[in-house]
């Protein structure tokens, strides 16, 4: 084979402005297309020649043999690379090169390289990868534009001269490659390498990890592995672990806690007969960092089941009761859905979520597969703060009836859980707020506007199909919507004239359909309410305001939880939010 010199382009690496010496990697072991194959140096000493380059080789600019601006101090292979410091000198080219590499505007590399001899050691569809078992650098360049990766910089240059290159295991037919196939792989080679340096550079910006990026933009590294590189840096390979803030109450205090005595207590300012209650709620402090708006309820309490005994009974339990948590979980209408609900949690948490799937292809004998791996991104959630409140007398608090534990739970937990489900609905994801589903990035959109006559069942169907089409469509899927967008399904025909309406015995489009005033006025919602998530952290703080309605003796319960919410995979809802009211 017959090849002129070729060349390959790093980054410059240290910089030392005293000395005038720059440090640089010259070459690699990385794969380099070319238009006759795959190239890969070998960095062994029997392979690299660096007579040449060690010998004082000359420094020069865009490889233009008539501009000289430093020399080659010194050159070696170390591991797999091979590294060398270069010094500029005083020509009035050489001090302007150098001060724009100083500055950072002339940064980039190139190695030119004779090679002697070569074996081939695969071939992948058409396209022969060789290793290069003797080859020998000659200089250095800084250059203004790096060269296409293809091609090499100089590679038309006519005092170039073409060099026997011997092949060590030559084929016994070689297949030479048309013009057009030759520029079919460097155009390929070149649309690859610019994805890798646009998709390196957007994760190192996200992460501001521009140097890092640069590095490894510069020494070849894949995508996925720098992704895993800045996985690995910010320590995120692996989800936020938060621990439950259970307090280690045992069985025998849990069975002894009253929320009733303490909320006599908490109205009283008499905390003598609820000393074991006073004694949770600062445990939970403790845990938490900081001090309760009135008390504390630990969160082993909001599992414990909550059953109304002796006295007249306010609120019928079941056998065997209902905790908060379950209270709180049941009038979730999100939840109801599918949504999971995680609770007594303890700092930022971060869920696993896929962002992309592997594909399969068919193969022929002997091939390898296209590298096509799953993608994983992570759904932060951190604590925001909900409010809720319910007012009662304080002569009714005071008794310290059983059942008024129970009456409190209950409206405490469907007071919260109204907001929850607003806000995951329709969260804004500011001014303190979570991130509702019809906020979230990628969920699929349909106008009722392009239907005559706003909301009609096509328009009811076509939200279906953008879950089909990102594959996120399963069984348990829901429609959800408002009191007025029901009423409307209701009364709406399937195609005129047809007695059949949109919504028939609690279905739409063969799936049921939930009514909610959490629902925005002019929109429904369907999806699969499975990769919604509700998190709640810590205890409730319990704060006991007397004022408010003082003038008739009530007092304000008010309960402040800590909860987020998220959704796993956007391609599982779609909306419209545009219904002619």
């Amino acid at each position: 084979m017959k090849l002129k010199p070729q060349f390959r382009e790093f980054e410059v690496r240290g910089v030392d402005e005293e000395k005038k010496t720059v440090e640089l990697s010259f070459s690699s072991e990385d794969p380099y297309e070319r238009y006759w194959g795959v190239e890969i140096l070998d960095h062994s000493s029997k392979s690299v020649n660096m007579e040449r380059l060690s010998n004082a080789a000359p420094l020069l600019f865009n490889h233009n043999r008539d501009e000289v601006i430093g020399v080659v101090e010194s050159a070696s292979i170390v591991g797999k690379r091979g590294v060398a410091i270069v010094r500029f000198g005083n020509s009035a080219k050489a001090k302007e090169v150098f001060s724009d590499v100083v500055d950072g505007i002339m940064k980039n590399v190139s190695v030119g390289y004779q090679i002697d001899e070569m074996k081939l050691e695969s071939e992948k569809d058409g396209v022969e990868t060789y290793r290069v078992t003797n080859w020998q650098p000659f200089e250095i360049s800084i250059v203004s534009i790096p060269a296409d990766n293809t091609v090499g910089v100089g590679r038309s240059t006519e005092d170039l001269e073409e060099s026997n290159v011997k092949i060590l295991n030559p084929k016994k037919e070689v297949k030479k490659m048309t013009e057009e196939e030759k520029r079919e792989l460097q155009l390929k080679a070149q649309n690859e390498e610019r994805t890798r340096v646009r998709e390196i550079s957007a994760i190192a910006k996200k992460h501001k990890m521009d140097e890092v990026g640069d590095t490894s933009i510069s020494d070849g590294t894949t995508v996925d592995d720098f992704r895993t590189l800045v996985l690995e840096k910010i320590g995120a390979a692996k989800p936020v672990q938060s621990k439950s803030t259970e307090i280690g109450m045992s069985e025998k205090e849990i069975e002894g806690y009253s929320f009733a005595r303490a909320l006599k207590a908490a109205v009283s300012g008499d905390w003598s007969g609820a000393s074991a209650e006073k004694s949770a709620s600062d445990k939970v402090a403790k845990m938490l960092g900081k001090e309760s708006r009135g008390f504390y309820v630990p969160h082993e309490i909001l599992k414990r089941e909550i059953n109304t005994t002796g006295g007249a009974t306010i609120v019928d339990t079941t056998a065997g009761g209902a905790s908060f948590i379950d209270i709180l979980r049941n009038k979730l209408v999100v939840a109801k859905l599918g949504g999971q609900v995680l609770s007594g949690l303890s700092g930022n948490v971060a869920i696993p979520k896929q962002t992309g799937s592997a594909t399969a292809y068919w193969i022929a004998e002997g091939s390898d597969t296209t590298a096509s791996d799953l993608t994983l991104g992570m759904l932060q959630l951190s604590p925001k703060t909900v409010s809720a409140k319910s007012a009662y007398t304080r002569q009714m608090l005071l008794q310290g009836n059983p059942s008024i534990e129970a009456l409190v739970m209950n409206d405490l937990a469907g007071s919260i859980a109204l907001a929850i489900d607003a806000a995951s609905i329709a969260g804004t994801g500011a001014n303190g707020q979570p991130k509702g589903i019809l906020n979230t990035t990628g969920i699929g959109s349909v106008s009722c506007t392009t239907d005559l006559g706003g909301l009609t069942y096509s328009s009811v169907v076509d939200l279906e199909t953008p879950i089909a089409t990102g594959n996120a469509d399963v069984d348990n899927m829901n429609y959800i919507a408002g009191a007025v967008v029901v009423g409307k399904l209701k009364k709406k025909a399937i195609e005129s004239g047809s007695p059949e309406k949109v919504l028939s015995n609690g279905e739409v489009n063969g799936y049921k359909i939930t009514r909610s005033n959490q629902v925005p006025a002019n929109t429904m919602l369907f999806g699969d309410f499975s990769q919604h998530i509700t998190a709640l952290w810590g205890g409730l703080d319990i704060m006991i305001d007397q004022y408010t309605n003082a003038d008739s003796g009530g007092v304000v319960i008010r309960a402040f939880q800590s909860v987020d919410t998220g959704v796993r995979y956007a391609q599982a809802f779609s909306a419209t939010t545009d219904i002619d009211q």
